[in-house]
């Protein structure tokens, strides 16, 4: 059917529905393709802000279960669970509970068959998780050994101010 018989969402509900995980494969592609509107990062920050169960104002999503959020004037890390990983531009992983699997049994219960995991004497996967949940927030595939670093730390002065042309609303 075309767009006349089926009139188009509001961008603020197609953001709704994507943050909720209800956009077909099809509509979520489009939506991929398609020109992005000026308003969508506001949309996308109240659609999540929708889903949470906490009260501080988010900054910036960093995944599907975490965000950047503005507490007591500060921003930190904060998990879709409520917990508080740090500041946030400092290494949430290290308040994360993590596993760690670096043996062949261990890798075992995540890859089919031990023809297609990896080597551990060469790498070991850590899998960080929410303290509260138990939720994935983010998985590491290093050397054993190898120091827990973050993937990357968002520029949010630069983000702010040159992207979206206003002030981060709090203290950095």
């Amino acid at each position: 059917m075309s767009d006349t018989q089926h009139p188009r969402p509001s961008s603020a509900e197609t953001v709704q529905a994507l943050v909720r995980n209800e956009l077909s494969w099809e509509e979520l592609r489009a939506l991929m393709r398609s020109p992005k509107s000026e308003t969508r990062f506001d949309e996308t920050i109240a659609a999540w802000q929708s889903v949470v169960p906490w009260e501080e104002q988010i900054l910036l999503p960093l995944g599907e279960n975490l965000f950047i959020v503005a507490k007591e004037g500060k921003a930190i890390v904060k998990t879709m669970a409520g917990a508080e990983l740090g500041p946030w531009n400092g290494n949430w992983k290290m308040r994360c509970r993590m596993i760690v699997r670096r043996t062949r049994e261990d890798l075992l219960e995540i890859y089919p068959s031990k023809d297609m995991t990896i080597d551990p004497d060469l790498v070991e996967i850590r899998e960080f998780l929410c303290p509260l949940s138990g939720t994935l927030l983010d998985t590491d595939c290093v050397p054993p050994g190898y120091p827990v670093e973050v993937d990357f730390t968002p520029d949010l002065p630069t983000f702010y101010r040159e992207w979206l042309g206003r002030e981060v609303p709090v203290a950095l």
